[in-house]
Parts: C-alpha cells; structure tokens; sequence
C-alpha cells in the first residue's frame, strides 16, 4: 500500500507524541513528515511540508484549527479532528460527517478514521467543511455560534446569549438560562463569530443582546439594565450608537 504524508497539529507536545505513536501501531501506511504546536506554525507546516492528510487538534493556543482550515478556500488536503468535544460538537461532526477522533484516541478508531479519510473525495470533503464552517458561525438556519471553550466547543443558541463581558484576552458569555462559559477569546471573536445586527457593544468591555435590554438610565456615559438584572455602563462613544438603535 502507498504510504499517505501527514502532519500533526496539536499544541499539546504529549498529544502529539502519543498520536504518533498510536498511528506507527495502527496506522502503519500513514508516513509522519511533520508537526506543529499553533495555528500559525501548523499553517507554515502545511505549506513546506504539502502533506496528503492532516491530524488536526481544534483549540490551541493562538486559535482553532478551523481558524488554520480558513487560511485555504479549499483544503489542498484531507484532515481529521483529534479533539475532546462536548455532546453538541460531536453531534455537528456526525450530522456533517467530518471525521474525528475524540482524545484519548483509540487505536481502532484511528484506523478506522485513516480508512474512510482514504476513500472520501476531496471535492466532497471541501463541501462537508464548508457546510459544518456555516454551522460553526451561526450563519445557517440553526443560528448557532461555537464557543472555544476549556475543553473543546460549547454550541450555544445566538438568540439565547444575553452579553458577554471581556476581561483582558478572555471573555464570559452569559445566557439566558444563568449559565456561563468563559473563554479565551476577546469581544471582538464573539463579534465576529455571531456577525448579528441585534449584538452592539456598549463599552470596550461589554457586549450585549438588544432583545434583553429592559431599561436605559439617562446619565454622564448612561446604564443599561438587562433583563437578567444585569446594570452595564454605555460609554459616550457607543452611546449614540446604542440608542439610534431604538
């Protein structure tokens, strides 16, 4: 059998060495030529190395690998998720029939992942990636948006977000139902990720749901109170903004 190239994507060095491992003893037609720790050098990796297949972690230091999968329009190679995901992730990769392996990997399903990666078409993979990416911004009819959680993605509802309040390079998101994720992506992520008309951020540390505002107090910068009770200060260059929108 024709040895398939590939590379290992993954920030955590004993990740990537167990995945080695577990490949040189049940993968044994798959030929390792390379690996990365971060976005940034998984995408330089890919370009020198032009691998056939990648294993590829999603939450890593500097970003996602669907941040990496973004770099191309369509993926020159054929790639498998080595991640530990929620029931909501995993749900997203059955229905979109993306190939993943969930960490600690099982020799049996590695094997069995490098055999359908094998057989599936490029053209159709790019249309499956491009159908979950859809999925993952919240831009189909689900209107969902992934959050980059400590342990994988969290799917949430965009209608079920309240606000999001940034501290630093982190952020908590507040929903609707009192829970709370943090994660360690900034306001303007979030932004991006839920691209909806209803989001204004009223502050350099607050992002908030039009549909949960209940109140607006009048003063020097202004509050808004939120439906949960939540009191989040307007400061006087996102207050225009904020009440053109009423």
């Amino acid at each position: 059998m024709e040895s398939i190239k590939a590379v290992i994507i993954d920030d955590e060095e004993h990740c990537r060495s167990t995945l080695s491992k577990q490949i040189e003893w049940f993968a044994p037609e798959i030929n390792l030529i390379g690996e990365a720790e971060s976005v940034s050098n998984g995408i330089k990796e890919i370009k020198d190395k032009n691998p056939e297949l990648v294993f590829l972690d999603i939450e890593m230091t500097d970003g996602t690998g669907f941040d990496l999968l973004k770099h191309w329009s369509k993926p020159p190679f054929k790639f498998i998720f080595t991640t530990a995901f929620d029931e909501y992730a995993l749900e997203a990769f059955k229905v979109h029939a993306i190939a993943y392996l969930l960490k600690p990997i099982d020799g049996e399903e590695l094997s069995e992942a490098v055999k359908s990666i094998t057989i599936e078409k490029q053209d159709v993979l790019g249309n499956k990636l491009e159908s979950l990416m859809k999925y993952l911004s919240g831009k189909d009819q689900v209107q969902k948006v992934a959050l980059p959680v400590l342990d994988g993605l969290q799917f949430v509802k965009i209608d079920d977000i309240i606000r999001a309040e940034a501290s630093g390079n982190y952020s908590t998101v507040y929903m609707n139902n009192g829970t709370q994720h943090f994660i360690s992506k900034t306001l303007k992520f979030i932004m991006e990720a839920i691209e909806h008309s209803k989001f204004i951020r009223v502050h350099q540390s607050h992002l908030i749901n039009m549909d949960y505002v209940s109140r607006y107090i009048r003063g020097k910068n202004g509050q808004i109170i939120l439906d949960d009770g939540s009191v989040i200060p307007v400061s006087r260059s996102k207050k225009e903004d904020f009440l053109d929108l009423f």
